[in-house]
């Protein structure tokens, strides 16, 4: 779904400047975000993002970022996440049906196993089997039967969580739930160091904090930089000599 969000946030900054010019769509799109949700976010980044999940439909790409799926489904006009993947149904696979619709005790069975019987012409009929559509669609991406489709941060590490589009929460990635973790003892950074295994790191309000992953900071979304030779020896050798 990231690509998807990416792709219809473009298709409506350009409705919106009348310019199919990359570059200016994406700039658009960071004014909007800035000024009317308070997410900031280079117009490059989004360009990129839109080079590698659309142009390229490269399907090795990375989930957005949480903190940046919240104002993009705003901006087009859903309330959170969740009502964005019941708004664009049609982009999951399609349901299978079996027999035809005029069939009475006709099952439609969904991902999710959902099942709605006796699918007919009637009205009722046609809402039972819309009512069958979104809950497979939530089922599927995780709203439904709990299945633990994103992640959540906690103190140190990620856990596997159901999406609710509450903060600190992400879409799940299984090379970051594996991999990042923050470290607070300073043995552990060393140890980490000598084993020649890379450092990443964030400052934030005077205080350095350590993670065993690229990517970004898990509660303010600041980029983590890689821990040079002179990071470490100013931030964890010295905090030896104290």
């Amino acid at each position: 779904m990231s690509q998807l969000l990416i792709k219809l946030a473009f298709e409506k900054a350009e409705n919106e400047i009348g310019s199919s010019v990359k570059s200016q769509k994406a700039q658009h799109i960071s004014d909007v975000l800035l000024e009317d949700y308070k997410y900031s976010i280079s117009e490059r980044r989004l360009r990129d993002y839109f080079t590698n999940y659309v142009e390229n439909n490269n399907a090795n790409n990375e989930s957005l970022k949480a903190q940046l799926i919240e104002p993009l489904c705003k901006y087009l006009g859903y309330e959170n996440y969740a009502s964005f993947v019941l708004g664009n149904q049609t982009e999951l696979e399609p349901l299978s049906t079996k027999g035809e619709e005029e069939n009475e005790n006709e099952e439609v069975s969904s991902r999710g196993k959902i099942v709605v019987g006796v699918v007919s012409k009637n009205k009722n009929s046609l809402i039972l089997f819309s009512s069958a559509i979104v809950l497979s669609g939530l089922t599927y991406f995780g709203f439904v039967e709990e299945e633990e489709n994103c992640m959540i941060w906690k103190e140190d590490h990620y856990e596997k969580t159901v999406c609710t589009g509450t903060a600190l929460e992400r879409p799940y990635e299984e090379l970051i739930f594996k991999e990042f973790r923050k470290i607070d003892h300073l043995d552990s950074l060393i140890s980490r160091r000598e084993n020649q295994k890379e450092l990443w790191y964030a400052k934030t309000k005077g205080t350095v904090e350590f993670f065993t992953y690229h990517g970004y900071h898990p509660e303010n979304n600041e980029d983590l930089k890689i821990v040079t030779d002179y990071i470490f020896k100013k931030y964890v050798l010295g905090q030896e000599d104290k």
